[in-house]
């Protein structure tokens, strides 16, 4: 590559990390007060040194119990260790709801980043579309090429009908999912 062509093409990357970067501040600015400290949570929760943390913690806690227990002192938790259940079983409810607060606003992010996918999609889809038309209707009126029936050229030029695919998909969903439970149907059983 020319050194040109480097600029350019650090250009281009450089614009689109601004696009992602716009998309990951939207994404910021939608975040609720409450969805800020359990994101926050979350980040904290899916590191190891949680994992390591919480597991030293609950041995440490078991030894001084049964250090208490064995020696003239008097265990605050003795065995079967009812208060460590407790903080262990209250601990997994955060984290459960922490998680599933997470994968929601995580699932609707996805469908966010669909729909967008699919408008870029169908416009990119559309662009080459009347490209393609345009280039036909250019060699109609080169004199110097001859003129001939291009009938791929002629589909590809019309813009999708994303009905007509989603139909289209459908149908063949169906077909499999009939194709499938006819196949896996265990047949009559004999003498009977």
């Amino acid at each position: 590559m020319t050194p040109s062509q480097d600029d350019r093409l650090a250009a281009l990357l450089q614009e689109n990390a601004e696009i992602n970067s716009l998309l990951q501040q939207q994404v910021g600015a939608h975040l609720t007060n409450l969805h800020r400290p359990l994101e926050r949570f979350g980040l904290l929760l899916s590191r190891p040194t949680f994992i390591l943390t919480a597991l030293t913690l609950f041995i440490l806690w078991i030894l001084l119990n049964l250090r208490f227990k064995f020696t003239t002192h008097t265990p605050w938790d003795e065995p079967p260790f009812f208060w460590l259940q407790g903080l262990i079983g209250l601990l997994s409810l955060i984290v459960t709801v922490t998680v599933l607060v997470s994968q929601a606003r995580q699932a609707q992010l996805a469908e966010q980043r669909a729909q967008l996918q699919l408008q870029i999609v169908l416009l990119t889809e559309q662009r080459s579309a009347k490209i393609i038309a345009l280039l036909e209707e250019l060699r109609r009126d080169l004199p110097n090429v001859k003129n001939r029936v291009d009938r791929d050229a002629n589909v590809m030029q019309q813009a999708s009908r994303p009905g007509a695919i989603l139909e289209a998909l459908n149908t063949l969903s169906e077909d499999a999912v009939a194709k499938d439970a006819a196949s896996t149907q265990l047949p009559p059983e004999q003498g009977q």
